[in-house]
């Protein structure tokens, strides 16, 4: 039997996988961009179909615990790639993978050109990238920034094309290392960024369905770069932002998505969990995102925020009859459920 084996990778290219790895350690020695969060089996982000061969998948943590699957199988169609090792050649499904050289991750110096107040506890910060080196993102990905108390994670606020990128900074007393992250950015004209990452996005294929956005605090900072997306490339179905805060002075861009709705096919809907001001929704953002929403399986929704906020909020829509799989958040990659 060879110990090596070919993995076609539908629409994306094929790699080689040795006998010992699994095919998601020999994709992502190959440049494929797999989506996982975890190597065990547990977050379901790598799962895809096997339409052609045979391959072992493992069961639970016992390496010894394995079952052979064949294309055609009930159990091909839910192969998770990251406990599995090919049998013979092989062609697979991974949806939302990446081919080799896909918007593959830069680190670069950032210009930090300016700092400007959005409210109490937001800042927005503008980084311009190197000249003479074309970058590319997603709208609704999201860079890493070093910074002396260590790496850092922000979304980008602004849609892709050009040099410059903006974030959303929010720093408070709540939360001490917050105040570390402004003032390092506030005492330096340079910062080290690597981008692009996350698997949440809105690329070049537009949907073809309407897109609902609920967001709290900055979880606004990659719909507004999806909408902004969505808006220059003429999007023809309705666009939903549910913004949820605990007061009207959380709101940090209000004037944004007003604008916004008055120009193209955008429904604004802010709530305010904490205010008794009738010219709010009041309640939790998916209360008022259920209390509107049609056919719960005929939207995409875009969901930015803590990981507690998305969890919720998946958990509601899922309730409610929307499909998971209709359903993105970057906390679903970085933060799964056990």
């Amino acid at each position: 039997m060879p110990d090596t084996f070919r993995i076609i990778v539908t629409g994306k290219g094929q790699y080689l996988a040795n006998a010992g790895d699994t095919l998601l350690e020999a994709g992502q020695r190959a440049g494929f961009g797999f989506p996982s969060a975890c190597r065990n089996g547990n977050c379901l982000r790598c799962q895809g179909t096997l339409l052609h061969g045979s391959l072992t998948q493992r069961i639970g943590n016992l390496a010894s615990n394995t079952r052979t699957v064949y294309a055609g199988d009930a159990d091909a169609a839910r192969v998770l790639y990251c406990v599995a090792h090919a049998l013979e050649d092989c062609e697979i499904t991974v949806p939302d993978i990446t081919a080799p050289g896909e918007l593959p991750v830069s680190d670069v110096s950032c210009q930090i050109t300016a700092i400007d107040t959005l409210n109490h506890d937001v800042s927005r910060v503008m980084l311009r990238l190197p000249a003479g080196r074309k970058l590319r993102w997603h709208a609704g990905q999201y860079l890493m920034l070093a910074l002396p108390a260590g790496d850092s994670a922000f979304s980008i606020a602004n849609a892709p094309g050009g040099r410059d990128i903006e974030l959303h900074v929010r720093h408070n007393a709540e939360n001490p290392p917050s105040l570390d992250v402004i003032e390092a950015l506030r005492q330096d004209s340079l910062v080290r960024a690597r981008l692009p990452f996350g698997e949440r996005f809105i690329g070049e294929t537009l949907p073809d369905r309407p897109v609902w956005f609920i967001c709290g605090s900055t979880g606004f900072a990659p719909a507004k770069a999806m909408i902004e997306h969505l808006l220059a490339s003429g999007f023809q179905h309705p666009i939903h932002l549910y913004w949820g805060a605990r007061t009207e002075a959380d709101l940090y861009l209000p004037a944004l998505p007003l604008q916004w709705a008055a120009a193209h096919n955008l429904r604004y809907v802010p709530v305010l969990s904490e205010s008794a001001d009738t010219a709010y929704r009041s309640g939790l953002v998916h209360e008022a995102v259920l209390a509107d929403l049609g056919d719960p399986a005929a939207a995409e929704f875009h969901i930015g925020g803590s990981p507690p906020m998305a969890w919720a909020v998946f958990d509601a829509l899922a309730g409610a009859g929307v499909p998971a799989d209709n359903m993105h958040s970057d906390v679903f990659d970085y933060a799964p459920r056990g």
